[in-house]
């Protein structure tokens, strides 16, 4: 089968599953060509277990690598130490599951190129669409993303040929920082702290985190521009 195929039936979106390749989460495609693969029922198979380990157990990356290949010697009795840590971070937050998801309906409304993001984003896996009272809704994080993406097209990127499938640049690291981050977190604080004490750890990290890699970002970005200016400002002595 197909990439397309693949996504389908696992429901994980490609930027995830070619990251779960490189890390050895999931075995490489059958290449007839350079870029032409072909994927299996293992892999789908595999995909849905990865999954369940993430959703049911909050498992790390690292740790699901050694379930998924029957290496278990040296897993503390729970490999969730922390079953309830992503509900309790969600909350803090303020995307706790418990909110109610916005209509894709309110999103669209006097926004066309919003119901073409929604469709990219959709595809690439980077937000899923659930239904609620009977409609098509976004959980609350995953419309902030889009509402997020609608504001850029405002401030003029489409003229600077910024279509929706560019979120990649931008879902792609942010999806292996966190596998990084989560694996790293569980790993040094599991049987070390307690559950209440994890989510607050986790949420000041976040909210921290988040701020420093604006911040990094500002002078990569600054940094970039001043490579491409002919114009050299002089510092004041």
């Amino acid at each position: 089968m197909k990439m397309r195929d693949l996504e389908a039936k696992s429901g994980v979106g490609r930027e995830t599953i070619r990251f779960y390749i490189r890390e050895g989460l999931l075995p490489e495609p059958e290449r007839a060509a350079r870029n032409v693969a072909t994927y299996g029922e293992a892999h789908v198979a595999r995909l849905k277990q990865i999954k369940k380990l993430q959703e049911e157990r909050f498992l790390p990356l690292d740790v699901i690598r050694r379930v998924l290949d029957g290496d278990t010697g040296g897993l503390p009795p729970s490999v969730a130490p922390f079953p309830e840590l992503g509900p309790l971070v969600a909350e803090r937050l303020g995307v706790a599951a418990s909110e109610a998801p916005v209509p894709l309906a309110t999103l669209v409304d006097g926004e066309p190129g919003t119901a073409a993001d929604i469709a990219t984003f959709r595809k690439l896996g980077v937000i899923r669409v659930v239904r609620h009272g009977g409609a098509e809704c976004l959980p609350r994080l995953d419309a902030r993303i889009v509402t997020l993406w609608r504001e850029a097209r405002r401030a003029g990127y489409p003229h600077a040929d910024f279509p929706p499938e560019q979120i990649e640049t931008y879902a792609t690291p942010a999806a292996e920082m966190a596998a990084v981050e989560v694996s790293r977190f569980y790993d040094r604080l599991a049987g070390r702290v307690g559950q209440s004490e994890a989510a607050d750890m986790a949420q000041s990290a976040i909210e921290i985190l988040n701020t420093l890699f604006a911040t990094l970002r500002i002078k990569a970005i600054l940094d970039e521009v001043a490579k491409r200016s002919p114009i050299r400002v002089r510092r004041k002595r």
